[in-house]
């Protein structure tokens, strides 16, 4: 079971609003993880570079991958297919 504080930890997109997020995507600063939690469930971290969104996914020390940059677009069609970390 995922806590709140898990999803917290792994989705920083619930830290910010719906239009906040699609910026933030639009901007590139969005990296799409691919957690060692229940079952492998995506993350996301803010972050300004790859090995910035790296260095934050080691230090979470959850055995998290980053696995790219998420598009701009590609966010809606995300949170309406799957939820992530839960």
């Amino acid at each position: 079971m995922v806590t709140d504080e898990a999803v917290d930890i792994c989705d920083e997109l619930t830290r910010f609003s719906a239009a906040q997020a699609a910026l933030l995507t639009s901007r590139g600063l969005v990296y799409l993880t691919d957690l060692k939690l229940d079952g492998g469930r995506h993350g996301t971290i803010v972050a300004a570079s790859h090995a910035e969104a790296q260095a934050i996914a080691r230090a979470r020390g959850r055995g998290e991958r980053v696995v790219g940059r998420m598009a701009y677009g590609f966010l809606h069609g995300l949170l309406q297919k799957v939820r992530l970390c839960a």
